[in-house]
């Protein structure tokens, strides 16, 4: 079903326009708008937001990111390997609504997923606790040295391989050869 003919039926039945939205959902109509058109990715959507507009709409959270995600074109994240240093502990494959893992190494200092099956959301959740605090006073100089333009998790990670300073967890994406070496020269070169 198309995305945006499914979220206009929603508005309609909830006798609802994107003002309407705004306004019983308290949140500001610039985000309302930009959600809706696709103008700004939901990955980037703060989580307080989508449940609002969840709540106004009659839908799970869960419902709300899958039926935004589907306006956003630039959202889709390929397939990858969770590396722990150059050991594979997991592949992970990600779908429309549905990410699955498969964990090959339990042990939770290693693991970063929690189970073998995850929505969208939550692994949008996931990818954000990967990055910088979209909140940083230098949120946006940091996001312009890795060339973006939006605080978005999903090409955050996809630039920066999910890679955190205090453990030893990175993606290594589908047809990449780089190893844990060359990505520690990497970030240490920028």
């Amino acid at each position: 079903m198309n995305t945006d003919i499914f979220l206009s039926e929603k508005l309609n039945s909830c006798h609802l326009n994107l003002h309407t939205l705004s306004e019983r959902s308290g949140v500001a109509y610039s985000t309302v708008y930009n959600l809706f058109t696709g103008k700004k990715s939901v990955a980037a959507a703060k989580t307080d937001s989508l449940y609002r507009i969840a709540r106004v709409l009659g839908m799970s959270m869960d419902e709300v990111y899958r039926e935004l995600l589907f306006t956003d074109t630039e959202q889709v994240i390929p397939n990858f390997l969770l590396m722990w240093e150059d050991e594979v502990v997991a592949s992970v494959q990600v779908g429309e609504t549905v990410v699955s893992i498969q964990r090959f190494d339990l042990n939770p200092i290693k693991q970063i997923f929690y189970k073998d099956e995850i929505s969208r959301f939550e692994f949008g959740e996931i990818l954000r606790l990967r990055c910088w605090d979209e909140h940083r006073a230098d949120i946006k100089d940091i996001l312009k040295r890795i060339g973006l333009d939006e605080f978005n998790p999903y090409k955050i990670c996809r630039i920066t391989h999910g890679k955190m300073v205090q453990d030893k967890t990175w993606f290594k994406f589908d047809g990449e050869t780089i190893c844990y070496a060359d990505l520690i020269r990497r970030k240490n070169a920028s």
